[in-house]
């Protein structure tokens, strides 16, 4: 293990952050249009699943303490079969930092500099990433530490300049979605953010007492907020308008206006967004380099996050577009990450249970 202790806020902070990231960026727009009005109700079940999952992580971890979830791998299931299935969760933390990382990518050339070629983005937030995970775990805990407080503090600005656009006439009627069509067409939601937190399980054995509490409350207060932020961004644009973009937290700074001089913040909410980036990415790529040194046994990590930097960066332009990333986000990616966070953890548990009878017998 590294030679590292977080503590139990820190590693709260870190739940809360890992699980906000990208998220009250990408996903209320792809929700609102579906579920409309109702968008904010959505948080409430997949929040409930996102949960039971932890708890789920949680009573495997206790069942091999002082264990990183790769280690936990091949403790369950042995070297080969649990080797397999570890290398399966490393590659699912690159391809969330491909992920990741195309959506930097994606959001400026969208937005801010749609001339600059979308792998510059994605070059220039990898080497401060991997720079930051050659240092070890301690460096992004206090990064994160420091930089939580800059999003929320911006947030709260944002939310008090547009109370006068509020209007409550937006958000109405309410409950008028269906409820299963809705839950069918949103459980994708349960993959981003929910399942993608089971990366947490490879600092887990690092944190001091109050861990388990510490990660319940970091999700379960991120989806309060992501909650309010939903419902926010129907109340200021309605939801018609809130549908039509990929970022509706974007659309509404442009509309702020403190003034005659003061307009045009969409550099804040920029600033924003690759702070968010910064935290979740480091951790994800943290966790893959983390992951293979431990089951290849490698000393120095930099030999594994240097070659990273080009894989992740290749796998970020497997998409062609927003519209085939939003397609596959929408139809495969929770039946892909069902594996990784539901199925694979109840597979262990059972084979220590067996183990457990056996031993009694």
């Amino acid at each position: 293990m590294e030679k590292v202790r977080v503590s139990s806020w820190q590693f709260y902070l870190l739940s809360f952050m890992y699980v906000l990231g990208t998220t009250f960026f990408l996903r209320p727009g792809g929700l609102i249009a579906i579920a409309k009005q109702d968008a904010w109700m959505v948080w409430i079940w997949t929040g409930a699943a996102g949960i039971g999952l932890v708890y789920l992580w949680i009573k495997l971890a206790e069942q091999y303490p002082q264990m990183t979830l790769v280690e936990i791998c091949t403790a369950a299931a042995g070297k080969w079969v649990g080797g397999a299935i570890a290398l399966l969760y490393i590659f699912l933390f690159i391809q969330v930092s491909g992920w990741v990382v195309r959506n930097l990518g994606d959001f400026m050339t969208a937005t801010l500099m749609p001339r600059t070629p979308i792998s510059v983005f994605h070059i220039m937030m990898l080497i401060v990433v991997c720079y930051a995970v050659t240092k070890g775990l301690e460096p992004i805990i206090r990064s994160n530490e420091i930089l939580t407080p800059v999003i929320v503090f911006t947030f709260l600005i944002i939310c008090l300049l547009m109370i006068p656009e509020w209007n409550t006439e937006r958000i109405m009627p309410a409950f008028r979605m269906n409820l299963f069509k809705t839950i069918k067409e949103t459980r994708n939601i349960i993959a981003f953010p929910y399942i993608e937190v089971i990366a947490l399980m490879m600092v887990y054995p690092y944190v001091n007492k109050g861990k388990k509490k510490a990660m319940f409350l970091g999700v379960l207060v991120a989806t309060f907020i992501l909650c309010a932020v939903t419902l926010f961004m129907v109340g200021v644009l309605g939801p018609t308008r809130a549908a039509h973009g990929t970022s509706p937290l974007f659309l509404i700074v442009q509309e702020i206006r403190i003034g005659p001089l003061i307009e045009h913040l969409e550099a804040s909410v920029t600033v924003v967004l690759l702070v968010a980036i910064f935290v979740k990415l480091s951790f994800t790529f943290y966790a893959a380099v983390l992951g293979l040194c431990q089951l290849f046994g490698i000393k120095d990590r930099f030999w594994i996050a240097a070659p990273l930097i080009l894989i992740v960066s290749s796998l970020s332009l497997a998409s062609e577009n927003v519209v085939e990333n939003i397609m596959w986000d929408s139809r495969y990616v929770f039946e892909y990450e069902m594996w990784h966070g539901i199925i694979f953890p109840l597979f262990f548990l059972g084979l220590t249970w067996f183990r457990k009878r056996r031993a009694q017998r």
